[in-house]
């Protein structure tokens, strides 16, 4: 009986010293600035900044107060911003990677440069040239519409005409893609070519000057010309 009375003992003790090592405190300032405490989160302390103590009284766990719906959103707008920033680095570190594992030289970039606008030029140079046809092609629709001045244009020749219009206009938008894309071109490899520079610290190749054109030989000054000698002087008729 003993035994068990000593048992049950033992038993309350250490439930005792669990719980007063698992006490916690919770404290806030309320809304007047007094600190307020209590075994359970105290109401003063609801929608409020408030710590967390153990039972010696130290500090275990700080909660802060919800934020507000203005507070919210500017976190997460920083928080964006953040998250922008981020992406922007890792592209520009993926990009210089790409530039400094695809060229070896500033002539790698011209020689990849000049590949892509001959490319551009020859689709460019078809389509002048399907819209340089298609003008020459008006000019003739324009004389057979001529040809029916006063009189009702058949409608073969309308249709003609709408379709040689059309035409002109899909090739003329097309050579001015072109035109476009090509200068695109130039400026993205000059982009490149100057970033490849700067990280690399290589010097820009120099350009060498078209030759001097030879300067003509100077013409020899003509010989002056030799002046005929003077006629003798007439001489007087003799008398008879």
């Amino acid at each position: 009986m003993r035994l068990i009375s000593a048992l049950l003992f033992a038993s309350s003790a250490m439930l005792a010293l669990g719980a007063a090592a698992q006490t916690r405190i919770y404290c806030c300032d309320d809304a007047k600035g007094r600190k307020v405490c209590g075994d359970f989160l105290p109401t003063e302390c609801q929608g409020r900044a408030y710590e967390e103590r153990d039972n010696r009284g130290f500090v275990s766990k700080t909660v802060d107060a919800p934020l507000t719906a203005e507070q919210q959103a500017r976190r997460d707008a920083e928080l964006a911003k953040k998250e922008e920033q981020k992406k922007k680095a890792a592209e520009e570190r993926r990009r210089t990677l790409a530039l400094l594992s695809t060229y070896s030289s500033e002539k790698d970039i011209n020689s990849a440069r000049d590949r892509s606008l001959a490319e551009l030029s020859k689709s460019m140079k078809q389509s002048q040239q399907r819209l340089e046809d298609a003008n020459k092609k008006k000019k003739k629709l324009e004389a057979d519409k001529e040809f029916y001045k006063g009189k009702a244009v058949p409608e073969q020749v309308k249709a003609a005409i709408r379709d040689n219009e059309k035409e002109i206009q899909a090739q003329q938008a097309a050579v001015d893609v072109k035109l476009k894309e090509m200068e695109d071109v130039r400026a993205r490899f000059a982009e490149e070519k100057k970033r490849y520079l700067e990280l690399t610290g290589k010097k820009p190749l120099e350009v060498v000057p078209a030759p001097a054109a030879a300067p003509a030989p100077e013409a020899a000054p003509e010989p002056a010309a030799e002046s005929a000698p003077a006629a003798p002087a007439a001489q007087p008729a003799a008398k008879k």
